[in-house]
């Protein structure tokens, strides 16, 4: 039974060749570039496979949904530019797709951060289905997607290896889309926040992910990451309030003498 490997990009002209390069051995790779790529990430797509297109970006749940749809497959295996699969897991994958149990498989991720493995904080392993029947599973949610499966979970031993932020700037750089994108979100589902929830809920963050997920066995890391992770809280319930702001119009201003 083959695999489609289906793959998401937008401005990956760094890391894209590392990611196709360990998915030759799927039966198919898709690649979906985002429309607003600037750089050679559809060039070196091609070098790899011949299924490449490009859309407009709209949301990651439409995104990966018209991705899933360009497979030929039933069995999809959704992979990120800044993820790689090694050896084990496509030898995993490939046995597991031959006689399956389940409708799809939750998979664990490994993530490399600033220079060094993270093993505490929640950070791993944390599960994420990305093996699965393509009729049977559809993609939910604008930001931070979530996959839901119509039928039994199973779970992999291998983890995907995550490289999404080697450095500092890395992060930063994407958490100014992904908060916005949150926050978009929250206020078009007509949820709001608060000044009080905006003060508590950061500091609120960091004790769980670095006290209570135990954090700080991770060391400098550990304790960049919450303070990262707090910022990220922060930064995203103050563009929700802002939205929230000028949804309500401007406010009425005392009176003023009028300009000359």
């Amino acid at each position: 039974m083959g695999v489609s490997a289906v793959v998401l990009a937008r401005d990956e002209a760094v890391r894209i060749a590392k990611c196709l390069d360990t998915l030759k051995w799927c039966d198919e790779i898709v690649v979906l570039v985002d429309d607003a790529s600037k750089d050679e990430t559809e060039s070196i797509a091609r070098q790899y496979t011949p299924h490449v297109s490009r859309r407009a970006f709209s949301n990651f749940g439409e995104q990966r949904r018209f991705a899933d749809s360009l497979a030929s497959h039933e069995w999809v295996l959704s992979i990120d530019c800044d993820e790689v699969v090694s050896a084990a897991l496509a030898a995993e994958v490939s046995t597991t797709i031959a006689q399956p149990k389940h409708a799809g498989y939750r998979v664990p991720h490994m993530d490399y951060m600033f220079g060094r493995w993270i093993r505490h904080g929640g950070w791993f392993p944390q599960y994420h289905t990305r093996l699965y029947r393509r009729s049977s599973a559809k993609w939910e949610r604008t930001v931070h997607e979530l996959l839901v499966v119509d039928g039994s979970l199973g779970t992999l031993r291998e983890p995907i290896q995550h490289f999404a932020h080697v450095r500092v700037d890395d992060w930063v750089r994407k958490m100014a889309r992904y908060t916005s994108a949150e926050a978009e979100a929250h206020v078009k589902m007509g949820e709001r926040t608060s000044l009080l929830r905006a003060l508590l809920e950061p500091p609120g963050y960091f004790i769980f992910k670095y006290i209570l997920q135990r954090g700080f066995l991770d060391g400098a890391h550990g304790l960049a990451l919450a303070c990262l992770l707090t910022a990220y809280r922060s930064v995203m319930h103050w563009k929700w309030w802002d939205l929230q702001q000028n949804q309500q119009g401007p406010k009425e201003s005392p009176d003023c003498p009028p300009r000359m």
